[in-house]
């Protein structure tokens, strides 16, 4: 399975860690990414990631208060990657 989901992030600034995760996880199964990566310019941020269970790609766009929140989390086992041109 490859289907590739897209949708909006839907957490605050002042969200704990879990409900930031949760944005992140697998549309299909469930399933926390190993690896989210943040791409976009000011005002358009894109986090992709791939269930390393059934395969499905998720797309969450954020706003860059959220990109930010995701880049000071304590992430645990998830690796969030930022392209750094866009910083």
């Amino acid at each position: 399975m490859s289907a590739a989901l897209e949708d909006r992030a839907r957490f605050g600034q002042d969200d704990c860690a879990t409900v930031v995760l949760a944005s992140f996880a697998c549309r299909s199964c469930l399933t926390a990414p190993d690896l989210v990566t943040l791409t976009g310019t000011p005002g358009e941020r894109m986090a992709t990631s791939e269930c390393p269970a059934c395969g499905a790609l998720n797309r969450v766009r954020m706003s860059d208060t959220q990109a930010f929140k995701l880049w000071t989390l304590q992430r645990g086992n998830t690796f969030v990657h930022f392209a750094p041109q866009y910083w």
